[in-house]
C-alpha cells in the first residue's frame, strides 16, 4: 500500500502516534524513556516550533496532539523521531531500529471530534488499568499540567485541561464499540468516526477557533 501523502496544515491539529519496533516494550525504564522523549521534543520544537495540545507516553508507543503554525508536521516529526530513536539506541545499546515504522497521523477538523481524540489519548493509561485517574499518570502532559512538573515546551490546548468540566467528561469512558470507531477514524488522513450521534458530545468548552 503506498504511503499516504502528508497534509500540511497550519489551521488544524493532528493526532500522531508511533509504536516501538515489533510493538515490544521499551527496553529501559519508562522514567528514562520519558526523559529522552522530552529532550527530543525540546530539540524538535526549537527547530520546528509547534503548539502542543497533549502528549502521552505508553510502554511501547506514544500519542501526540499538536498543531504546526508553519505547516511543517513532516519536518517536526522527522526531527522528533530521529532524536528520540537515536537516544533510545544509545541508552539501550541496541542496533535495531527503535520504532516499527513511520509515524501515523490524522488531521482533526471538527471541534467535538477533537475532544473525543483528547479523551482517547489521555485515557490510554486508564483503559489498560495502569491508573484509575488520567491525572495520576506521570508520563502525560495532563499530569504535568496538574502537578506543574517540568516540561520542555508550553502546553497550549484549545481549552483549560484542568477545567473540572473537562476532567469529569474525559473520565466518562467510551464504550468498546465507540473506542474502536475512534481508532478506525485515526487511521484516516482526516479524522472522522462513525456513530457521532450515538457518542455524547463534550460540554461546550469555549475553544477551537
Amino acid at each position: 500500500m503506498p504511503r499516504k501523502k502528508t497534509i500540511l496544515s497550519d489551521k488544524f491539529p493532528y493526532h500522531v502516534t508511533t509504536r516501538s519496533n515489533h510493538k515490544s516494550w521499551f527496553q529501559i525504564s519508562l522514567v528514562k524513556v520519558w526523559e529522552i522523549a522530552l529532550n527530543a521534543l525540546h530539540f524538535a520544537h526549537e527547530k520546528y516550533p509547534i503548539r502542543l495540545h497533549g502528549f502521552v507516553l505508553m510502554n511501547n508507543h506514544y500519542h501526540l496532539v499538536l498543531d504546526t503554525p508553519n505547516s511543517d508536521i513532516n519536518l517536526f516529526m522527522y526531527e522528533f523521531n530521529k532524536n528520540f530513536s537515536l537516544q533510545l539506541r544509545i541508552e539501550t545499546q541496541l542496533i535495531n531500529r527503535m520504532f516499527g515504522g513511520r509515524y501515523k497521523w490524522s488531521l482533526i477538523q471538527n471541534r467535538d471530534q477533537y475532544f473525543h481524540v483528547m479523551k482517547y489519548v489521555f485515557l490510554n493509561p486508564v483503559k489498560v488499568k495502569i491508573v484509575d485517574d488520567a491525572t495520576k499518570y506521570k508520563y502525560s502532559s495532563l499530569y504535568v499540567e496538574k502537578n506543574k512538573s517540568h516540561f520542555p515546551i508550553q502546553v497550549q490546548p484549545y481549552f483549560k485541561v484542568l477545567d473540572v468540566r473537562f476532567l469529569n467528561w474525559i473520565h466518562q469512558m467510551h464504550t468498546e464499540e465507540q473506542n474502536h470507531s475512534i481508532i478506525r477514524g485515526l487511521r484516516k488522513s482526516t479524522f472522522r468516526f462513525s456513530g457521532t450521534r450515538q457518542i455524547r458530545n463534550p460540554p461546550n468548552f469555549d475553544c477551537f477557533g
